[in-house]
């Protein structure tokens, strides 16, 4: 057999002297197969390394599927979700010609309410599989039974939750990704030089993969807790608050920073109007503000998530869960990329 000729059920159903009916019926276990004709088929499947094609199984399907993302906005100005954005628009252009449509419901990732209509709205359109970041876990938690007997597939992306019945997660480790900052931190400090965590975000709302990644900051530093200070203020308190935490900054400073998410060209751009010092400034994503920091030198290290392959990973493994139920690799971790000023252009 030509080996870049596409296995078929037709090549299969030859070499095994049954119908291409019969094969049919064993692979999707449906209707009545002796056994022994069952046990043949299957080693020939084996043996040929058949892979169906998904794709044009698709295209025989007569309804249109519908998989439903719901993820952040960018209300609280988090240019961060724009970039999953992306990933969900690659999605839909490999997706178009598939019988397969995608919507996108957004919701304000600082409001519980607004999280928990995303998900009613989602269920709304009667889809055939979720795409969702569980910022809320206790939303979750409880609308996994409603998936369940609803009996509507569903995957994680950016952050996890464990226990509650999704097919797969795709994103970072988020322990980790804090290990490794702290690697970086501990490598550029002295032992008894201390450590300021930073946690801004919108209305002091701060989500479980945030706070993994501070356990594994701090835990990696290998240092006294004491040695550790952590600041947690809404974006507003960091507004309207600059002169007195600039004069903290001085009275008190800290040689490193850590900024566990995306907003770290906000304390970048801070030290540098209040000409305060500092040793080494960490945080996360590649959006055009901390880009900019970075080039410029008020970042020291981003550390990359790369979203939007997290998001067509996630809605192309679901894609292809729904067409042919094959089992899909329950954890799917992004790496964990270290971005300085001299290799941020091949990442741009």
């Amino acid at each position: 057999m030509n080996p870049a000729k596409r296995i078929g059920i037709k090549d299969i159903a030859e070499k095994a002297g049954v119908s291409a009916g019969t094969v049919d019926r064993v692979l999707h276990q449906r209707g009545d197969v002796k056994a022994e004709t069952r046990t043949k088929v299957m080693a020939i499947v084996e043996e040929l390394n058949y892979k169906p094609n998904i794709f044009a199984r698709s295209l025989a399907y007569k309804k249109e599927r519908r998989i439903v993302l719901i993820s952040p906005d960018s209300r609280d100005k988090n240019p961060y979700w724009e970039k999953a954005t992306i990933g969900v628009e690659r999605a839909g252009i490999s997706l178009e010609d598939h019988n397969t449509a995608i919507s996108q419901i957004h919701f304000d990732a600082s409001q519980k309410d607004s999280f928990v209509q995303a998900i009613n709205q989602a269920l709304e359109l009667e889809p055939d599989g979720l795409v969702i970041d569980p910022v809320f876990k206790d939303v979750i938690q409880e609308k996994a039974a409603v998936f369940r007997e609803q009996q509507i597939p569903f995957v994680f992306f950016d952050a996890n939750i464990k226990g509650v019945g999704k097919l797969a997660y795709f994103g970072q480790d988020a322990a980790q990704s804090g290990q490794v900052a702290a690697r970086l931190m501990r490598n550029a400090l002295a032992d008894d030089e201390k450590v300021l965590i930073i946690k801004l975000s919108k209305d002091k709302v701060f989500s479980q993969h945030i706070n993994s990644r501070i356990t594994g900051f701090i835990a990696a530093l290998n240092t006294p807790k004491s040695d550790v200070e952590v600041w947690e203020m809404s974006l507003c308190e960091w507004e309207t608050r600059r002169e007195e935490i600039a004069d903290m900054l001085r009275r008190k400073p800290y040689p490193g920073i850590f900024v566990p998410n995306t907003r770290v060209y906000k304390v970048a751009r801070f030290l540098e109007d209040y000409q305060l010092e500092k040793k080494l400034l960490i945080g996360y994503d590649l959006i055009d503000e901390n880009i900019a920091a970075l080039k410029s030198g008020g970042i020291d290290f981003l550390i990359s998530q790369r979203p939007e392959e997290q998001t067509y990973n996630a809605i192309m493994s679901l894609f292809n869960y729904i067409i042919s139920k094959q089992e899909v690799q329950k954890t799917r971790l992004s790496p964990i990329d270290i971005i300085v000023k001299e290799n941020i252009d091949y990442y741009c």
